[in-house]
């Protein structure tokens, strides 16, 4: 990795890196097909890991990509408001069922998906009720109870990962390849909140990102296929295909069948107070 991030050199064949993984994790070995989603979770652990001082409150990775899931539950006996947070480490979203198809029989043609429509699994609202009740400290009892998800600390860098890999009795294991509408600006202010962060960066609160990657997957199943990535450069677009790297356009870019995204923060935000 310190070679990678030096900046020496124009153009590096990243083989230590490859070999690194293959002898780090048994999950990656060599000439197998892998999920670019289980790779990506294993490689940004492994940095945040080996990036961590003993005595760190924080976390580099985490600063970087940092997203909170939030979650508050109203009680409707007491009206005690249960928080919890958890901190992921980038987005991983669910599409959204394909209704049309389901009713045909799968028979139809399976229509585009915007992004913003993704979001909706790690953010929704809902009732505790009958067999889900929500068990309330206050009332040390079952009570019926309103609940709402949603995303907090806008990061610097957006990280969002597709789940493609699907199973159900019909298909057994296979891959949701309907395509993802995604733009190469995006604005965020509706989708993530501001969180506890404080900041003078007036950007800050538009949330507004640009696209920088794009991980890609041709193939008809989870289990065989090939990966390839776009990367933007001086806002020019090249194609990563194995050993391969040429110009490419951005059309081609938005017309990818997106794994993962990568979004970059027009502006960094200030240093919290």
């Amino acid at each position: 990795m310190r070679v990678l991030w030096s900046g020496r050199w124009k153009s590096i064949q990243p083989r230590a890196f490859v070999n690194a993984v293959w002898k780090h994790s048994v999950l990656f070995a060599a000439r197998k097909q892998q999920d670019a989603n289980e790779f990506l979770n294993f490689y940004l652990g492994r940095v945040d890991d080996e990036l961590k001082s003993p005595k760190a409150t924080s976390s580099v990775m985490m600063d970087l990509f940092g997203i909170d899931q939030y979650q508050e539950v109203l009680c409707d006996e007491c009206k005690t408001i249960s928080k919890r947070t958890e901190p992921l480490l980038g987005l991983v979203l669910s599409l959204p069922p394909d209704e049309a198809n389901i009713k045909a029989g799968g028979k139809e043609e399976s229509s585009d998906i915007e992004l913003v429509d993704c979001f909706k699994s790690l953010q929704s609202t809902g009732r505790f009720v009958g067999e889900n009740q929500f068990d309330c400290d206050v009332c040390h009892a079952k009570k019926d109870a309103d609940w709402r998800v949603t995303l907090q600390r806008r990061p610097q860098s957006l990280l969002i990962s597709f789940r493609r890999t699907m199973w159900n009795k019909t298909k057994g294991l296979h891959k949701d390849a309907r395509r993802v509408i995604f733009h190469t600006e995006l604005d965020a202010s509706d989708l993530i909140g501001v969180g506890n962060e404080k900041t003078p960066d007036k950007d800050f609160v538009g949330c507004r990102y640009t696209l920088k990657s794009v991980v890609s997957h041709s193939g008809s199943s989870p289990l065989v296929g090939h990966y390839i990535a776009y990367a933007r450069n001086d806002n020019k677009w090249f194609l990563f295909n194995d050993s391969s790297v040429t110009p490419a356009t951005e059309s081609s870019v938005l017309e990818a069948e997106a794994f993962i995204l990568l979004y970059e923060r027009r502006t960094i935000p200030s240093i919290n107070e």
